[in-house]
C-alpha cells in the first residue's frame, strides 16, 4: 500500500518487452520487490570564484538507472530471449566486441508492477550483471538492468526522451 511518504511494494511481477512486436512478457518475480537506483547526471562546472574544490554551478546530464530483482521465480523461455541479445549464437557466448546494442535493437522495454504500488516502466533496458548461486536448497536468483533514455543518432536533443514512467503502455 502506498501512504503519504511510504511504500510497500511487496512482490513485484518483472516484464520484458521481448515478445512478438515487443510485447510484455512475464519474465518472473520478486518475493520482496526490487531495487531501484535512479542516477541523476550532474557535471560540477568549476571556476576560479571558489577555486578548484566547489563548483559554481551544475550542468544536467541526463539520467540513468540501474534495477536489480532477486527472482524467486523466473520463466527460462523469457530468460533465454534476454540473455540471446546481439549476435552470439548461444547463451554464454560473446557478442562481436564493439557492437552496438541500442541503435541495432537489442535493448528491450523493462516493465515492474505490484499489487500495491504505481509501475514503473523503462522504455530501453539491457541485462547488466547475472548473480546466481549453486546450492541445495532453492535461492533468488538476482538479475541486473541498466536503463537509459535510448535516442537515435540522428536525434538532434535528447529533451523529453522518458528514463522512466509510472504507466505500462
Amino acid at each position: 500500500m502506498a501512504i503519504n511518504g511510504y511504500t510497500v511494494s511487496g512482490t513485484s511481477f518483472i516484464y520484458v518487452g521481448t515478445g512478438i512486436g515487443g510485447a510484455l512478457q512475464l519474465l518472473g518475480y520478486t518475493e520482496g520487490g526490487t531495487d531501484q537506483n535512479v542516477k541523476e547526471n550532474k557535471r560540477e562546472i568549476m571556476t576560479d570564484l571558489f577555486g578548484d574544490m566547489t563548483p559554481q554551478d551544475f550542468q544536467d546530464m541526463g539520467a540513468i538507472a540501474r534495477v536489480v530483482c532477486p527472482f524467486i521465480a523466473i520463466d527460462r523461455t523469457v530468460m533465454a530471449s534476454i540473455q540471446l541479445r546481439g549476435d552470439q549464437q548461444v547463451t554464454g557466448e560473446l557478442n562481436t566486441p564493439g557492437l552496438v546494442l541500442g541503435v541495432s535493437g537489442w535493448s528491450f522495454p523493462l516493465a515492474i508492477s505490484s499489487e500495491a504500488d504505481l509501475p514503473w516502466y523503462f522504455p530501453a533496458a539491457l541485462t547488466l550483471n547475472e548473480e546466481t548461486r549453486l546450492a541445495t536448497k532453492a535461492n533468488p536468483m538476482k538479475l541486473e538492468f541498466f536503463c537509459w533514455p535510448f535516442v537515435s543518432y540522428t536525434a538532434t536533443t535528447g529533451k523529453g526522451v522518458p528514463l522512466w514512467t509510472r504507466v505500462i503502455p
